[in-house]
C-alpha cells in the first residue's frame, strides 16, 4: 500500500482575499484552494510548509490524515475569546496543547503514536470536525475531555513529583467531566471514530456526565446596556476596523453578563478507574450479545424444527433437479449445515447421520459434492 497523507484548511470568520488565495495557491502543486478551504494530498510525499503557520496565517481550522496512523486537530481562535484557565486542566500532555502566536490561540491535538496504529482505511475530513470549533467558543469542552482521554490511553501520563494518593494513582486524574457526554453529536461521534477512541472508555466517562444545561434566553439589547461605554465603543472600533472575532467576542461578553448554574464538581475518577470500568461495560456487552445471539439461534432452530421435513425434500429436489455445478452443491451444502445445527440442538445427531448417508450414496456418483460434505465430517 503506497503512502497517504491528506491535509485541510477552512476559515470560518471570514474568506480569504484574491490575493490570498493566490498566496496558498503558490504553497503547493497538488494544493486545491477556495475562498475558505484548502486541500492538498500526497502520495510518496508531503507538504513543505508547516501547517500550523499557514492556519495563523490565514484559516480556522486545520486536518491532517496520514495513512499510518498519525492524525492533527487544530483550531484557531482570536486572542481572549477562550477561558484559558479553564481549558488548562485538559492540556496535561503534549499531544493536547493551547499556544498563543500573536493575536490569536492555537488549539493543537496531535496524535503520533511512534509505533503506529496500523494503516488507516477511512477517510476524513475537517467538515466532520470544524463544529467543534464554535462549540469550544460556547463553553462546550467535551472534544477537550475526549481528546484528553485520547492522549492519555495512547502516551499514558505524565509522571508527577508527588505521589500521595491512597490508591497509588496520583497524577492521573480525570479533568473537569463536561456535560452532556451522554448525548454525544455527530462531530464528537467522528472524532471518536477517527481518532480512535474506545467507545466503552467514553461511556464510563460519561457516566459522570451531567445533563447539559438549557441555555438562558438571552436579551441582546438589555444586555448590551448593562455594558460600559468604553466597551461599548471599543466593540464598535473593532467592527470598524473589520476584526473577525469581534462578533464572537461581543456574544462571548453578553453571555458572561446571565447568571450561571454551579454545579458541584464530581469527584475525579484516575485513568485506572476509568479503563476497569471500560473493561467491565465491554465484557456486559459482550454477555449481552452473546445471549441476544443464544436467543436469536434458539428462535431460528424453533421455526426450522417447524419444517425439518420439508427441508430435507428440499436439498433432495436441489440435487435430483438442479444442475450438476458447484453452486448447487454450495447451496445445497448450506441447507444441510442448517439441519446439522438443528440435529445438535435437539440432540438428534445420529439422526441426521443416518440421512445425510442415505443422500451420500444416493449421489455417489458426484465427487466434488461429497468433497464438500468430507470436509465437514458428515461421511
Amino acid at each position: 500500500m503506497s503512502e497517504y497523507q491528506y491535509y485541510e484548511w477552512q476559515a470560518v470568520d471570514r474568506v480569504l482575499t484574491a490575493d490570498e488565495q493566490a498566496a496558498v495557491n503558490a504553497l503547493s502543486s497538488h494544493i486545491d484552494v477556495s475562498s475558505s478551504r484548502a486541500v492538498v494530498t500526497y502520495h510518496w510525499s508531503s507538504f513543505k510548509h508547516d501547517p500550523k503557520q499557514v492556519l495563523l496565517k490565514y484559516f480556522d481550522g486545520y486536518f491532517y490524515l496520514a495513512n499510518w496512523g498519525s492524525l492533527q486537530l487544530m483550531f484557531r481562535f482570536p486572542k481572549g475569546l477562550l477561558e484559558t484557565p479553564d481549558l488548562e486542566p485538559y492540556l496535561t500532555t503534549e499531544a493536547l496543547t493551547l499556544e498563543t502566536a500573536g493575536r490569536y490561540q492555537v488549539l493543537d491535538l496531535n496524535v503520533n503514536p511512534e509505533d503506529g496504529e496500523g494503516w488507516m482505511e477511512a477517510e476524513a475530513g475537517l467538515s466532520q470536525f470544524i463544529q467543534l470549533r464554535a462549540d469550544l467558543l460556547a463553553g462546550d469542552y467535551r472534544l477537550l475531555y475526549l481528546a484528553w482521554l485520547k492522549a492519555v490511553t495512547l502516551y499514558g501520563v505524565p509522571e508527577m513529583a508527588d505521589d500521595d494518593d491512597a490508591d497509588g494513582e496520583s497524577g492521573d486524574l480525570e479533568p473537569p467531566v463536561p456535560p452532556g457526554l451522554k448525548q454525544l453529536s455527530p462531530p464528537l461521534q467522528s472524532f471518536i471514530q477517527v481518532f480512535g477512541l474506545d467507545p466503552f472508555l467514553v461511556a464510563a466517562a460519561a457516566e459522570a456526565s451531567p445533563d447539559p444545561v438549557r441555555p438562558l434566553a438571552m436579551d441582546q439589547r438589555k444586555l448590551i446596556s448593562r455594558l460600559s461605554p468604553g466597551e461599548r465603543d471599543e466593540f464598535l472600533l473593532r467592527l470598524a476596523e473589520g476584526d473577525p472575532g469581534v462578533g464572537l467576542a461581543l456574544r462571548k461578553r453578553l453571555a458572561d453578563l446571565l447568571p450561571r448554574e454551579r454545579r458541584p464538581p464530581a469527584r475525579p475518577r484516575s485513568i485506572q478507574q476509568l479503563t476497569r470500568r471500560a473493561k467491565a461495560l465491554a465484557l456486559a456487552e459482550q454477555r449481552r450479545q452473546a445471549e441476544a445471539a443464544r436467543q436469536k439461534h434458539i428462535a431460528a432452530m424453533e421455526a426450522l424444527a417447524k419444517r425439518e421435513p420439508q427441508t430435507w425434500k428440499r436439498v433432495d429436489d436441489l440435487l435430483a433437479k438442479g444442475r450438476k455445478i458447484g453452486s448447487v452443491y454450495d447451496e445445497a451444502t448450506a441447507v444441510l449445515e442448517q439441519l446439522s445445527q438443528l440435529a445438535d440442538f435437539q440432540h438428534r445427531r445420529a439422526e441426521f447421520r443416518t440421512q445425510i448417508r442415505a443422500l451420500a450414496k444416493k449421489y455417489a456418483s458426484r465427487p466434488a459434492l461429497l468433497e464438500r460434505w468430507h470436509k465437514r465430517g458428515w461421511v
